[in-house]
C-alpha cells in the first residue's frame, strides 16, 4: 500500500486536510517496490525542506518544500536522485518515479515513524552544517544505520531488497540500494 503520511505541519503547508491512513484510497501498481512514505519539513537556516522516509526501507528523501504546488514533482526528483546514486537500473528508477504522482496524502499516525523522522531531522541539520548540495545530504543520510530498519539482503547485491511485488503483480527487475550496515 503506498501511501504519503504527511505530519500535521507539513499537511498544513501544503494546504492540504489529508485522509486518516484507514481512508486514504489504495492504488496498487504494479513493479513498485516503494510506497509507504511519511514524511516531514523543517527549517533548516531560513531553507523549508521536506524530509521523507520509506516505511520498509528507511530510505531518506530530502528536497526543498517551496514552491508548494510543485511537491510531488521535488518528490519524485529526489526519489529518481537516490535510486540513481545507488545503481538502480533507469526502467525501476522510472516507475517509481511516476509513482509518486499517484499515492494519496494522507496523516502520519505511526509514532514510530514520527521518532524516525524526528532522527532523520537532526541527522539532517547535522549533514546541513557541513553540505548545500541536497543531493550529498541525502546520500549522506542513507549512509546513517537506522534503529528499527531491517534491511534483507538478496544474493544478487549487498544492499537490502525493497520489497516484493504484491500477490498477483508481474515481478519487476530487484530494486536496491546501499544501506547502512546491520547490525545483529
Amino acid at each position: 500500500m503506498a501511501l504519503i503520511m504527511c505530519t500535521q505541519k507539513l499537511l498544513h503547508a501544503l494546504g492540504k486536510r489529508g485522509r486518516p491512513p484507514q481512508e486514504a484510497t489504495k492504488p496498487q501498481l504494479l513493479g513498485v517496490r516503494l510506497g509507504g512514505w511519511a514524511a516531514t519539513y523543517h527549517r533548516f537556516d531560513r531553507r523549508d525542506l521536506v524530509i521523507t522516509l520509506d516505511q520498509r526501507t528507511y530510505l531518506t528523501l530530502v528536497f526543498p518544500l517551496a514552491p508548494r504546488t510543485g511537491f510531488r514533482a521535488r518528490f519524485a526528483d529526489a526519489l529518481a536522485d537516490a535510486l540513481e546514486d545507488s545503481g538502480v537500473p533507469e526502467d525501476v528508477v522510472c516507475a517509481e518515479r511516476a509513482a509518486i504522482d499517484f499515492e494519496p496524502l494522507a496523516r502520519l499516525a505511526d509514532r514510530t515513524l514520527v521518532r524516525s523522522l524526528d532522527d532523520v531531522e537532526y541527522m539532517c541539520g547535522i549533514e546541513l552544517l557541513y553540505h548545500d548540495d541536497l543531493r550529498l545530504v541525502q546520500r549522506n543520510l542513507n549512509e546513517f544505520p537506522q534503529p528499527g530498519s531491517r534491511p534483507v539482503h538478496t544474493s544478487r547485491s549487498s544492499g537490502p531488497d525493497v520489497g516484493r511485488p504484491p500477490a498477483g503483480a508481474v515481478p519487476a527487475p530487484a530494486l536496491t540500494f546501499r544501506a547502512a550496515p546491520c547490525w545483529a
